[in-house]
C-alpha cells in the first residue's frame, strides 16, 4: 500500500481525491491523509510513520510548498515528494526541483498525470 500525503489548504481537494481513489482506497492500495499546511504536514509525518510520498501545494499560508519540502527532506530523506501549483512559470518549477522535488504538476489537477507521478513513486520505492 502506498500511504499518500496530501498538503493543500483547499479543502475541496480531499473530496475530489478521495472521490477519483475511491476504488484504490476501498482495495487498500491507496491511503490518503491530508493537511491544511505544512506545520500540521510535519505533525502527520511524525504520527504516520508509513507515509511514502508527500504532495504539496507550493502556495500555502504559514509555510509555502519549498519551505515544507526542505523541512520533509531534512527530516526523512527516503520521502518522495511532488509539488502542485496552479502558476506554471519555469522558477517555480526549477526552485522545486533544485529543493529537491520528486516531481511536479499543475492545477487544476490533471489526474491522469497524478496517477502516472504516483504510479513513478511505487517504483522508485
Amino acid at each position: 500500500m502506498l500511504h499518500i500525503l496530501m498538503v493543500d489548504d483547499e479543502p475541496d481537494l480531499d473530496m475530489l481525491i478521495q472521490q477519483r481513489f475511491r476504488h484504490d482506497i476501498k482495495t487498500g492500495h491507496l491511503k490518503f491523509t491530508f493537511a491544511r499546511n505544512g506545520e500540521r504536514a510535519l505533525h502527520e509525518l511524525e504520527k504516520h510513520q508509513d507515509i511514502t510520498l508527500v504532495v504539496t501545494d507550493l502556495n500555502m499560508p504559514e509555510m509555502n510548498g519549498i519551505e515544507l519540502l526542505l523541512k520533509v527532506k531534512k527530516l526523512y530523506p527516503a520521502k518522495k515528494i511532488i509539488v502542485i501549483s496552479a502558476y506554471s512559470d519555469q522558477d517555480s518549477i526549477t526552485t522545486a526541483k533544485n529543493a529537491g522535488a520528486d516531481g511536479f504538476l499543475f492545477k487544476p489537477l490533471s489526474f491522469k498525470e497524478f496517477e502516472e507521478k504516483i504510479n513513478e513513486c511505487k517504483t522508485d520505492l
